[in-house]
């Protein structure tokens, strides 16, 4: 078939100057023009496009979706996919990072406004208070739960709340530790509520994977962790409610 350029914009769920701005910096090649002078697309232009439009919706720059657009026409599928797979595990890395920076920004912001909201009711500000103090000291023995999710259930007090209490200093360590653990994993798996990373058997991995599991269910509560070893491997399952499925699959990955 033949569409024109609203016609082909609304099937693959862009404006028409999205379209146009594609054929300005050479993403895709301009169309064909029916007699009119008005640009058609055919079927091929439509799923190219919605394979780009797609790509760019992971959050993966215009700049590096060209080169897989360019090979979609001329390549197999498992080339055009391995090009994207390596894109989404670069990207993902980078997630994984900023979810760390932001976990530890919102700790130290929660921090923040439990000094804030100590300040006296009178008086004029000065060098020693709240308001005047850039830099958040721990609370003493308090521990500040930074929300996870924004998941109605944690209006529920009787639940696990879906929330981290380490200090914002700790955060993108821990993160940093679970990523380096994480690839060092021969296969994961889904599994009921979570993920199943599988690891080949050492007696000195088996007890950092069940130290660093400890530390992380002290801090995060709605974890669970389960250590299984048999002969020659180790097997690490990870399960929490349906609420933090999001945090699971941005810590421990997704199926391999």
């Amino acid at each position: 078939m033949s569409y024109r350029i609203a016609e082909a914009a609304k099937l693959v769920g862009v404006p028409t100057t999205t379209l146009r701005y594609y054929e300005d910096i050479g993403l895709v090649e301009a169309p064909a023009r029916g007699r009119s002078g008005y640009r058609t697309y055919d079927d091929a232009d439509i799923a190219r496009l919605r394979f780009i439009n797609a790509t760019k919706n992971l959050g993966i720059p215009l700049s590096d979706v060209a080169e897989p657009a360019r090979a979609y026409d001329v390549e197999d599928c498992s080339s055009v996919a391995h090009q994207v797979v390596e894109m989404v595990a670069e990207r993902l890395t980078e997630t994984q990072a900023r979810i760390g920076e932001l976990v530890a920004l919102a700790a130290q912001l929660q921090t923040v406004s439990a000094r804030l909201a100590g300040a006296p009711t009178a008086g004029a500000c000065g060098a020693d208070c709240p308001c005047a103090t850039a830099a958040p000291a721990p609370l003493a023995d308090r521990r500040t739960f930074v929300p996870l999710t924004r998941s109605p259930a944690l209006q529920d007090q009787s639940a696990t709340p879906i929330a981290c209490s380490l200090d914002a200093g700790a955060v993108t360590d821990r993160v940093s530790e679970w990523q380096s653990l994480v690839q060092r994993a021969s296969s994961r798996e889904p599994i009921s509520g979570g993920m199943a990373l599988t690891f080949a058997v050492s007696a000195g991995l088996a007890a950092e994977i069940t130290l660093l599991a400890a530390a992380e269910q002290d801090c995060c509560s709605f974890f669970t962790f389960t250590v299984r070893l048999t002969t020659g491997e180790i097997r690490l399952e990870v399960q929490a409610p349906a609420d933090a499925a999001d945090v699971v699959a941005a810590m421990f990955g997704t199926a391999a």
